[in-house]
């Protein structure tokens, strides 16, 4: 049985894993990951995230796109469950409307709720590997009109579609409306 400890070099920013071996122990370098901020905020703050194994895989201007393993979200035929490529899917055009508010505030805590108004899934064919979700960005027009509406009423709408992609095929297509209210 190995024992792994991981050692922070605070000069590198790095880290080592510590392997102790029979008579000596040895050193190796790993690669610090860095986890992003959406991740750990839907983990603890959406406990069905973390239950799915939600993780980020991308998180560019064109996209988000979330990941979850098929161990966890698998029905009785072995395929993936339909609640949980729904609710992926749901948490990717989430994940992009807290992105978009993440820095509309300076404090510690945000002063905006985000809320699904609406939602509608068509599944289009079982997913057999691990779940991949992608939410496009809203173009720019989209984002400026719904912050307009925002900061005139405290409250607005938008309305995003995610995919439930497999082997470059869309097997769940959802549009969802989120609200947002301060």
């Amino acid at each position: 049985m190995h024992l792994r400890i991981c050692l922070k070099f605070a000069s590198k920013g790095g880290a080592a894993a510590l392997t102790p071996g029979n008579k000596s122990s040895t050193v190796r370098a790993m690669k610090a990951v860095k986890v992003p901020a959406l991740e750990l905020f839907l983990h603890e703050m959406i406990p069905l995230a973390k239950a799915m194994g939600v993780g980020v895989e991308v998180s560019d201007e064109r996209a988000l796109v979330l990941t979850a393993p098929k161990e966890q979200n698998k029905n009785s035929l072995n395929t993936a469950f339909g609640g949980s490529l729904v609710s992926l899917a749901t948490l990717a055009g989430y994940g992009v409307v807290w992105e978009l508010m993440k820095g509309e505030t300076k404090s510690e805590k945000p002063v905006w709720h985000i809320v699904v108004k609406e939602s509608r899934a068509a599944y289009r064919r079982p997913v057999i590997g691990d779940l991949r979700a992608i939410c496009e960005r809203p173009a720019q027009a989209a984002i400026a009109e719904f912050k307009e509406a925002l900061a005139r009423y405290g409250k607005a709408k938008l309305k995003l579609r995610a995919a439930i992609v497999e082997n470059g095929n869309v097997a769940v297509d959802v549009q969802a409306a989120f609200v947002v209210s301060r």
